[in-house]
């Protein structure tokens, strides 16, 4: 294992333990979060705790704010979610009662996220529950204690999850295909390929290729991990993604570019929230353009704005400025009881103070 993963990894590692030993002690379940806007990285890394957290033999599950978007139902990971908002019986067993299969909640574990307020709906129940446990890689999170595990130099989260499954198993003497299993191992390597864009991004290092190779022996196939988080796409999901690059507007001599996609566009098409993920990181691409930005209208009357640079620009400070944050070259936030064309207005106002 790489020296700069041993601290952190072993700390989460152990630290997660205890909370399974007295989960077990207790007879209580587990419960691993994920911020809302739900992406790849954050279900890979919760379904990559939660699944380990099984494998020892306690009940885990990943509460999750919003539906699994479509181009992730591939991972087969549904069995591990609990939606608190949803029809089913252990969502209806929660609210009803406080418990999960008869069973009350004894420890929260948090991956890809630190604040609860970017839970969405489950935030309410991560904040109380007074065990938990955070593997967290945004370098906006400033908290530093024994059961948090922040590494902004990290890939992904789901890259220090594959790591903690490591010291896992050298302390349980489990083998790590038994505590990832294939369906976590796909969904951890989704995770990883996410963040660094196919291992593009500049966030990706000598272990973050170790930790896929692992994964894909683990049984995660990269061609089909590719394939549905990049290249696959609904119609809707393609028409929406045209008339957003469309509408694209550049701003500071080309170096800004900027789309706006109102809700109403996606009633239009018929496309999910997630129709329009690909752009961002596409606007960026273009020749001369140093940052890119989508907002878009969700159906609550939020607005969502996905902010990426190049090579200088600091997203993480400027999406903390409308209550976001993220990494210093891909961050996002979310405001709401604003116009979304307002809202463009101001974010060009604030870029041309700051590019």
């Amino acid at each position: 294992m790489r020296e700069r993963y041993k601290e952190g990894s072993k700390r989460s590692a152990e630290n997660i333990l205890s909370v399974i030993e007295k989960a077990r002690k207790a007879n209580e379940v587990i419960l691993v979060f994920l911020h809302r806007s739900v992406d790849g990285d954050c279900i890979g890394s919760a379904s990559g705790v939660a699944s380990m957290i099984r494998s020892l033999g306690v009940d885990a599950y990943v509460a999750i704010p919003e539906e699994l978007p479509g181009n992730m139902k591939f991972l087969g990971i549904e069995d591990l979610l609990f939606k608190p908002d949803s029809d089913t019986d252990i969502a209806n067993e929660y609210r009803t009662s406080g418990t999960i299969g008869g069973k009350l909640v004894g420890a929260a574990i948090a991956t890809d996220i630190t604040a609860s307020s970017r839970m969405g709906i489950c935030g309410e129940i991560f904040d109380k529950i007074d065990d938990t446990i955070v593997i967290d890689h945004h370098a906006s999170v400033s908290e530093r204690a024994d059961n948090l595990w922040i590494d902004p130099d990290s890939s992904s989260a789901s890259e220090m999850v594959f790591y903690v499954a490591q010291q896992m198993s050298e302390i349980t003497g489990k083998d790590i295909k038994d505590l990832l299993g294939t369906n976590a191992s796909k969904a951890v390597l989704a995770g990883i390929v996410t963040d660094t864009g196919r291992f593009t991004f500049k966030n990706t290092h000598p272990e973050t290729l170790e930790a896929a190779g692992a994964l894909i022996e683990l049984g995660g196939d990269i061609s089909e991990v590719c394939y549905n988080l990049f290249d696959r796409k609904a119609k809707e999901k393609f028409l929406i993604s045209a008339k957003a690059r469309s509408e694209v507007k550049f701003y500071c001599d080309g170096k800004f570019a900027m789309t706006v996609v109102p809700y109403e566009q996606f009633k239009e098409f018929g496309a999910g929230p997630d129709g329009v993920d690909d752009v961002v990181s596409a606007m960026r691409d273009i020749d001369g353009v140093e940052l890119a930005i989508v907002l878009r209208g969700t159906e609550s009357g939020e607005i969502r704005g996905n902010v990426r640079s190049q090579d200088y620009f600091d997203c993480s400070a400027f999406a903390a400025g409308f209550g976001g944050g993220g990494h210093i070259r891909a961050a996002g936030f979310t405001v709401k009881d604003i116009d979304i064309s307002v809202l463009a207005d101001e974010v060009v106002k604030r870029v041309q103070d700051t590019l």
